[in-house]
């Protein structure tokens, strides 16, 4: 009777776990077999964000230092940046699992993390609406739980339709800078084309003030008069360093930002993460960039 006891508690356990696991194909084509939730690691801020949103953090044991929010991350260990990951630290805590974004690197680490045995799925970060909902439907499936993930995708496509309606009342499309960093207290690090900030700003019914370029570059001062732009937007973060340089600096104390005082922050990763926030964010750029015509 008791090795029928045994036999029989053991193929429930069996099909218990058969029944929880998950096989999800991450964003590099490996498949990655979704098991063990209790100690999982988080890397990119979206992706912590995302985790929390969805109710998964009580599972998180250490998240990279890219992830600011919630605030909960800041009273556990961290890992290496998500782009200078290192395998030894991540290796010493023991996690289950690995959530990072796709940008994950070097590709040294994660692959030296997979071959440890430890479960690393990496994540597609793409800075639009539809990379917004794939990212919470990933995570929601992942954590099995698809309902919260629906849930949210519907409040972030709510308040992006808003804002879309918005968008169509507004009478003006002010040329935004968006100043990443300052280098030696007067060097500009911008935002060109084809980057998350030129998107979202477009997205609040702004114009990117910097068109010449890709990515995110160094700017001089003369390409700054030239544009001359209406607002400056930087991370909340970094509000005061780049307001002071702004307005010490001979020249670019002129533009009219400076003159208006329309140098305006935002959290980096509620306004850059294109993450659970993406919905509110826009809202929030357009109420800073359109202050007399928004009634948010």
């Amino acid at each position: 009777m008791k090795k029928l006891i045994v036999s029989l508690l053991l193929l429930f356990g069996v099909s218990f776990t058969a029944q929880t696991q998950t096989t999800i194909e991450g964003a590099d084509g490996v498949n990655v077999e979704i098991d063990n939730l209790s100690r999982i690691i988080t890397v990119g801020g979206s992706i912590s964000e995302t985790v929390w949103a969805l109710g998964g953090g009580p599972q998180v044991i250490a998240t990279d230092e890219s992830t600011t929010f919630p605030p909960e991350v800041f009273r556990m260990p961290r890992v290496p940046y998500v782009r200078n990951l290192t395998s030894e630290g991540i290796l010493s805590l023991g996690p289950t699992l690995i959530l990072a974004s796709d940008d994950a690197s070097p590709q040294a680490a994660v692959d030296q993390i997979r071959s440890a045995g430890t479960d690393l799925l990496l994540i597609k970060e793409e800075e639009s609406m539809e990379g917004v909902i794939h990212k919470i439907k990933i995570i929601g499936e992942v954590l099995g739980k698809t309902d919260e993930a629906q849930e949210l995708i519907r409040e972030n496509q709510e308040l992006y339709d808003k804002a879309a309606e918005y968008r169509k009342e507004l009478t003006s499309e002010p040329s935004v800078l968006f100043v990443l960093s300052v280098n030696n207290g007067s060097t500009f690090m911008a935002a060109g084309t084809n980057t998350g900030a030129e998107k979202i700003i477009a997205l609040a019914g702004g114009k990117n003030a910097m068109e010449s370029f890709q990515g995110y570059k160094p700017v001089s001062n003369e390409a700054i008069l030239a544009a001359n732009p209406d607002y400056i937007l930087v991370m909340e973060s970094r509000l005061e360093e780049v307001t002071n340089a702004v307005k010490n600096t001979d020249g670019i104390n002129l533009i009219t930002a400076s003159q208006k005082n329309q140098i305006v922050g935002m959290d980096g990763n509620k306004l850059l993460g294109f993450g659970p926030r993406f919905g509110s964010a826009i809202l929030e750029l357009i109420s800073l960039l359109h202050p007399e015509e928004s009634d948010l």
